[in-house]
């Protein structure tokens, strides 16, 4: 056993079955999962039959109930007890007293443990809390539960006492939790957000108990992946022998332009994010420069928020890759307060820096949109010397714009960055969790791992160079008569030359 974090993969039944084989494989590749979980709540043997085809590790799928209700079973290590239904968790007892007696750490799986809101009470029941409670031994604190009831990135500790009545969730101040059973909850389910193409979750588990979540839709792996193709042109594909990307690239583009729909400069999109995808390698699709590659180089510019509709700027951060230098503004002593963190930039960028463009990844859906609205209410007679700073934003030229192909399964910059090569400096946060983070901060005052966030945050200020660079010196793609895409400007030919 060694002290790598265990690798889930988790997978609804619809995805296992309705996705083909050769997006599931790609799906294994990308993830090398060391266990699956196929989550319930109802038998879905068709579905586990087909992953156990092409999954090596072991897959699990409570509901089927292998033989006994509860299971014993191991990932590399890691004890995994798996329940059938909320109803026999009590018959799970023994089974986590033995993993527990050999390790610290233990998932049990039962997707019948999920939680529902009573609105007129406003109020959230956790289901079999009373099962789980009994069938727990000690605090709680050595054993997670997994759920495919819950979303994969739900993520709580559920305190109760032994009789199942709940105490509250996440941190209870004064409340006595010396007798309770305080159980970490986290979700395996399918995430909103990711459309008709549902989702698929990765879990990292750290020996010590850490979790951490990677979601990605489904249509993000096999042909679907790329740029150009959704379901019923993906059907057409297979219908003519084309289930691969690597088999993509060798169609003939008049037969690709001929599908309804598609036409000429589709097929072209298509055949150059598909070669994209398999080299690793972004494609200018145009003339157009990168936004200003032409002058000094921009600032790199990322900020943190407590939300999507955030009531705080709580961290800017800015790198220079002219001096490779990062500066952090943050705030950590008055959240209530988004003044000193804007004032604090402003001084700095206009002080130091005032001839030097701006660059954010999505900046004007995010960074540059709220930096301007809260300026503008909290420091107005900064405001206009902030609007004529200027502001670049590679996203919108390579995205929106549709100048460049990228590679990664998602257009988010860390995704993008990865692919490009880019390493970070191992985090493991993500937007989402800083912002919940400070929002705790907020309102518990609780503090957080201010050296830990720092450094998320120049990650993604240096990461956003990383991908700028390629971008700026990426080749131009055009598409010859055969169907390969072509770099037509910087010597390189094909996809045989990568």
């Amino acid at each position: 056993m060694t002290d790598r974090a265990v690798r889930l993969l988790a997978l609804s039944p619809s995805v296992a079955l309705e996705r083909s084989i050769p997006a599931l494989e790609d799906a294994r590749e990308y993830f090398e999962p060391d266990g699956v979980v196929i989550f319930g709540p109802r038998r879905e043997p068709r579905a586990v039959a087909r992953a156990r085809q092409l999954f090596a590790p072991p897959v699990f799928h409570p509901p089927l109930a292998d033989g006994e209700p509860v299971g014993r079973h191991e990932i590399d290590g890691v004890p995994v007890v798996t329940v059938q239904r909320g109803s026999v968790l009590g018959d799970a007892t023994a089974a986590i007293a033995g993993a527990l007696s050999v390790v610290d750490h233990a998932l049990l799986v039962c997707d019948d443990v999920t939680t529902t809101v009573r609105p007129t009470a406003l109020e959230t029941d956790l289901e079999y809390a009373a099962e789980l409670a009994a069938a727990i031994p000690g605090d709680g604190s050595g054993v997670t539960v997994l759920s495919g009831g819950l979303p994969a990135e739900y993520d709580e500790t559920w305190h109760l006492e032994g009789t199942g009545e709940v105490i509250g969730v996440g941190r209870v101040p004064g409340a006595d939790l010396e007798d309770a059973v305080s159980v970490r909850i986290h979700g395996t389910g399918t995430v909103e957000g990711h459309g008709d193409a549902r989702s698929i979750s990765l879990l990292s588990l750290s020996r010590d108990g850490g979790i951490d979540v990677e979601t990605l839709d489904a249509d993000a792996f096999g042909v679907e992946a790329v740029t150009g193709i959704g379901p019923k042109t993906a059907d057409r594909l297979e219908e003519t022998g084309i289930t691969t990307r690597e088999e993509l690239l060798e169609a003939d583009l008049e037969t690709l332009r001929s599908f309804p729909g598609v036409g000429r400069a589709r097929a072209e999109r298509m055949l150059a994010h598909a070669e994209v995808l398999e080299t690793g390698e972004p494609r200018r699709l145009t003339d157009e420069s990168v936004p200003g590659e032409w002058g000094e180089p921009p600032l790199c510019l990322d900020i943190e928020t407590d939300g999507l509709s955030p009531t705080i700027i709580w961290q800017v951060g800015v790198y220079d890759p002219l001096e490779d230098t990062y500066r952090a503004f943050l705030e950590d002593s008055a959240p209530e307060d988004p003044r000193p963190v804007l004032q604090a930039f402003l001084d700095w960028l206009l002080g130091v820096h005032p001839d030097r463009a701006l660059i954010a990844w999505n900046g004007w859906r995010f960074d540059y949109r709220h930096l301007g609205a809260f300026i503008n209410r909290y420091l107005p007679g900064y405001a206009e010397e902030w609007e004529g700073v200027p502001k670049l934003d590679p996203y919108l030229w390579a995205v929106l714009e549709k100048n460049a192909s990228l590679p990664g399964r998602t257009n988010r910059l860390e995704d993008v960055a990865a692919a490009l090569g880019y390493e970070d400096s191992g985090t493991e946060l993500d937007g989402a969790a800083t912002a919940a983070a400070y929002e705790r901060f907020m309102r518990t005052g609780e503090g957080l791992e201010w050296d830990r966030q720092r450094a998320y945050c120049e990650d993604d200020c240096r990461a956003l160079w990383h991908v700028y660079e390629r971008l700026r010196d990426a080749p131009t793609a055009s598409v010859v008569s055969s169907g390969r895409t072509n770099a037509d400007k910087r010597g390189q030919t094909g996809l045989g030359d990568f």
